[in-house]
């Protein structure tokens, strides 16, 4: 299984943390990370990543990401700008959907949305004493035990499937996702488009054709 930090550079190499290097993009990185895995778990019943996840008082986190973003900022997004991801099909699916869907949405009600999901609080109810000390090897998240709100998430996937007004194909070459509709890519076609991979100079890109030429946006 890929390792956390990859997903963490494609976020941040799309500024999906809006406000960089500060605490609000940092945690509206972290609810992304989340949102993600629970969607991959609700789309193909397994986590994205092993990397465990810890309920805190503003919602779930990843917590080597969130220190790495708090203590070493300009060099995580020197390493994320360099990024050339190589995800699978699967993977890029649930990137550029959790983009779609929670990508505009500030840290705040990315944080709220997160209070919402019984594994949140379960996992922070543990973590969490009496007295109100928090615990954080007590507070681990456990996703896949949370049915409810797996079938939450597949709802809101299904109610984005059926809205969404993007194009319904894509193909994924070297790392670069196209998207395209109302054609089929030909041998010829995709032999265009891997030419195109190579020096691609960003992750996805659409594609149509104008008079049976390529055109790539």
């Amino acid at each position: 299984m890929r390792d956390v930090y990859d997903f963490a550079k494609f976020f941040i190499k799309n500024g999906a943390d809006s406000m960089p290097n500060t605490y609000d993009g940092n945690m509206k990185l972290q609810k992304l990370l989340v949102l993600a895995d629970l969607a991959n778990i609700a789309e193909y019943g397994e986590p994205l990543f092993d990397e465990q996840v810890l309920a805190f008082k503003n919602g779930c986190v990843v917590e080597k990401v969130r220190l790495r973003y708090k203590n070493d900022y300009f060099g995580f997004k020197h390493d994320s700008d360099a990024y050339q991801p190589d995800f699978s099909e699967n993977e890029y699916i649930i990137l550029n959907m959790i983009m779609e869907i929670f990508g505009n949405a500030s840290a705040r009600e990315l944080s709220d949305i997160n209070h919402t999901f019984n594994f949140w609080k379960v996992a922070f109810d543990n973590g969490t004493s009496c007295t109100g000390y928090h615990n954080k090897e007590l507070s681990v998240v456990d996703m896949m035990s949370q049915q409810d709100d797996i079938n939450r998430m597949r709802e809101i996937i299904s109610a984005y499937k059926e809205t969404s007004t993007d194009v319904t194909a894509s193909e994924t070459i070297n790392g670069v996702t196209f998207y395209y509709d109302g054609f089929t890519l030909t041998d010829e076609l995709l032999e265009q488009l891997e030419n195109f991979s190579l020096s691609a100079d960003d992750d996805t890109y659409s594609v149509y054709l104008d008079n049976e030429r390529l055109v790539i946006y």
